[in-house]
C-alpha cells in the first residue's frame, strides 16, 4: 500500500500547488483507507487511493474556499500560429506583399537591400559589388527598409 505514497503526494501537489498541504492530505488519504479497510487484508487498489485523495482535495477546497490555480500553458497545448491554416495563408499573403514592396523600390535600393538581407553580404562587400561607398550602401538599405515598413504598415 505504501508503494504509492510518493505518487499520491505528487498527484495532490499538482492539484493544490502546495507541497505541505499535499503531504497532509496524503496522510489523511492513507488514514481514511486504513479506517475503511481495517478488517480487510486485501491489497488496496491504486485507483481507490487516487479517488480518496481527489475527494479530500475537493473537500479541502470547498471547506477552506481555496482557489486552485492550474496554469494553462497555451504554447504547450496549442498549434503554433504559423502552422494554423489562417497563419499559413496570412504568411503567404505577407510574403507576397513583401515581394511587391521590394519590386517597387528603386534599382539601387533594391539591389543593396537584396544583397544585404537575402544574400547576407556585409555593407563593405555590397559597396565593392555595387561600386559605391559604404555610406551610400547604408543609405540605400535604410531607405529601402523604411519604404518597405511604411508600405507594409498600410496593409497590416
Amino acid at each position: 500500500m505504501l508503494e504509492h505514497y510518493d505518487e499520491i503526494t505528487y498527484y495532490i501537489q499538482r492539484l493544490t500547488g502546495d507541497k505541505n498541504l499535499a503531504k497532509d492530505l496524503t496522510q489523511e488519504t492513507y488514514a481514511k483507507v486504513l479506517e475503511v479497510n481495517k478488517n480487510s487484508e486485501s491489497k488496496i487498489q491504486k485507483a481507490y487511493l487516487y479517488k480518496i485523495a481527489q475527494n479530500l482535495v475537493i473537500d479541502k477546497v470547498r471547506r477552506d474556499k481555496i482557489i486552485v490555480h492550474t496554469p494553462y500553458e497555451e504554447e504547450h497545448h496549442s498549434i503554433p500560429e504559423i502552422d494554423r491554416p489562417e497563419g499559413i495563408i496570412s504568411d503567404e499573403v505577407r510574403q507576397e506583399k513583401l515581394k511587391d514592396c521590394i519590386r517597387s523600390l528603386s534599382s539601387q535600393n533594391k539591389k543593396a537591400f537584396i544583397l544585404h538581407y537575402y544574400k547576407g553580404y556585409t555593407r563593405k562587400e555590397i559597396a565593392e559589388i555595387m561600386g559605391i561607398s559604404t555610406n551610400a550602401v547604408e543609405k540605400n538599405i535604410t531607405r529601402a527598409t523604411l519604404k518597405i515598413k511604411e508600405q507594409m504598415k498600410k496593409d497590416y
